[in-house]
C-alpha cells in the first residue's frame, strides 16, 4: 500500500516552536505526527535584508501602526511568499502544503495542492472595526489586504477555520465554495495538563477571577476591572489575577497584576498553578477569532465568561459559564457575584466544561478533520 505523501506545514516562525502562532501550529504539527503522518515545516518569516527593507519601508512613528504596517504590507506578502515557494518547491512532487493564514502565499497547483489554516480573516477581523486587529489601518488599506487574501484563499483545495462565525465570512466575503471550508475548532496549547489529583486539590480560600491576555484592553481587561471594584463591594475577600498584561491603571483591592507567565513551568510561576488557583476565567473580549485560553481554562475545570458576540460557540451560557455583552461593567459583575457566591456550582459548570472540552476543543480532533480534507481532496 502506498504511504501518504508528506505534508509541509508553512507558518511565520518555526511552527515547531510555541512562538508560531501562539503554539498552534505546532499543536497541529505534534496531533498530525500522532498519526503517523509525515509533517514537515517551515518557517516563512522574514530575516535579514528582507526584514531590515520590509522595515524601511514599512515604518512609521507609531510603534503599533509600524507593526501593523510590517505584517500587512504587500511587500512583506511578497518577500514571504518568495520563501514559501521555494520551501514549496523542495517539497516532493505532488506533496500537499498546508499554510497558517494568509500573510504569504505558498502557490498551489497539482504540484503542490494548498490548504490552509486560519483563525480569521482580514474581512472578518475588519467587522471589529475600533477594537479589532486592523483598525489603524485605512478603508483602502484594508480593502486592498482584503483581495491579497482572496487570491490566496481562491487557491486553496481547503480552509480550515477554529470557528463557524469564520467559515461562514470565508463563504460569504471571499466567495469560497462551502465545500472547501471546513470548522474544526481548536485545542489547548499547554506544555503540562492537569492530573486528577491537580483537578480533585481544594481551591485556595479567597474566591478567584482569573483574566490572561496580552492585549487588554482589546480582551475586556478595563470592564474586568471595574466589574470587579462591584464584585469586592459584595465579596470583600475575592481577588482578581491580570496575567499576560501589566495594565496602565491604579492599584485596585483584591488586583495581582502578574505579567507574562510561563507555559513551560510546571512550578508554582508557570501557568498551570495559574489555571489551578482560579474558580472562574473571564475575557469578555471586544474581539477574538476563537480563544484558545478559553478551551485551556476549560480543561482544567474553570467555568468561562466571554463575550456574546464571539464566544458562543465556546462557551455554552449558563451551562460551561456566562456569556455578557462587551463592555457591560454592570452585567458581567452580576454573573462574577452570582458565580464567587456558589463556588459548588462553578466546579459542576467546570467539570461539564472540561467534558466538552475534551470532546471539541482537542488538536487530534482538528487533526483528524485536516487529514481527512487533505485525503479527499488532493489531486490523483
Amino acid at each position: 500500500m502506498r504511504q501518504p505523501r508528506p505534508i509541509l506545514m508553512l507558518a511565520e516562525g518555526d511552527p515547531e516552536t510555541w512562538n508560531s502562532w501562539s503554539g498552534s501550529s505546532r499543536s497541529i504539527v505534534m496531533a498530525m505526527r500522532r498519526t503517523g503522518r509525515d509533517v514537515r515545516t517551515g518557517d516563512v518569516a522574514l530575516n535579514g535584508l528582507a526584514d531590515s527593507l520590509t522595515k524601511a519601508a514599512t515604518f512609521h512613528a507609531r510603534r503599533s501602526r509600524w507593526v501593523q504596517r510590517y505584517h500587512t504590507s504587500s511587500l512583506g506578502f511578497r518577500l514571504r511568499s518568495a520563501r514559501a515557494r521555494r520551501l514549496a518547491a523542495a517539497h516532493p512532487a505532488g506533496a500537499p502544503v498546508l499554510q497558517v493564514g494568509a500573510s504569504f502565499h505558498a502557490g498551489g497547483s497539482t504540484e503542490h495542492p494548498l490548504y490552509c489554516v486560519s483563525d480569521a480573516n482580514a474581512a472578518f477581523a475588519a467587522k471589529a472595526g475600533a477594537n479589532g486587529p486592523l483598525s489603524q489601518m485605512s478603508k483602502q488599506e484594508v480593502s486592498a489586504l482584503i483581495e491579497q487574501e482572496r487570491r490566496v484563499y481562491r487557491q486553496c483545495a481547503g480552509i480550515f477555520t477554529f470557528t463557524e462565525a469564520v467559515r461562514r465570512s470565508f463563504i460569504e466575503d471571499f466567495g469560497i465554495d462551502p465545500q472547501r471550508v471546513a470548522t474544526t475548532f481548536q485545542g489547548p496549547n499547554l506544555e503540562y495538563f492537569p492530573t486528577q489529583t491537580d483537578l480533585d486539590t481544594a481551591k485556595g480560600p479567597n474566591p478567584t477571577v482569573l483574566f490572561i491576555g496580552r492585549r487588554f484592553e482589546r480582551k475586556g481587561g478595563p470592564t474586568v476591572l471595574a466589574a470587579f471594584e462591584k464584585v469586592r463591594a459584595a465579596i470583600p475577600d475575592a481577588r482578581l489575577l491580570l496575567a499576560g498584561c501589566k495594565p496602565d491603571s491604579r492599584p485596585q483591592a483584591g488586583v495581582e497584576v502578574l505579567g507574562m507567565v510561563p507555559r513551560d513551568d510546571p512550578g508554582e510561576g508557570g501557568i498551570k498553578a495559574l489555571f489551578l488557583q482560579g474558580d472562574i476565567f473571564c475575557m469578555p473580549s471586544h474581539y477574538e477569532p476563537f480563544g484558545t485560553v478559553f478551551a485551556e481554562a476549560m480543561l482544567y475545570g474553570l467555568p468561562c465568561i466571554g463575550s456574546r458576540a464571539h464566544a458562543s460557540e465556546v462557551i455554552t451560557d449558563g451551562v460551561t459559564g456566562w456569556l455578557v455583552d462587551a463592555g457591560d461593567v454592570d452585567g458581567l459583575a452580576r454573573v462574577l457575584i452570582e458565580g464567587l457566591s456558589d463556588r459548588t456550582r462553578l466546579r459542576a459548570m467546570g467539570r461539564e466544561g472540561r467534558r466538552k472540552a475534551i470532546e471539541y476543543f482537542n488538536w487530534d480532533r482538528v487533526a483528524r478533520i485536516v487529514l481527512e480534507i487533505i485525503g479527499r481532496t488532493m489531486p490523483g
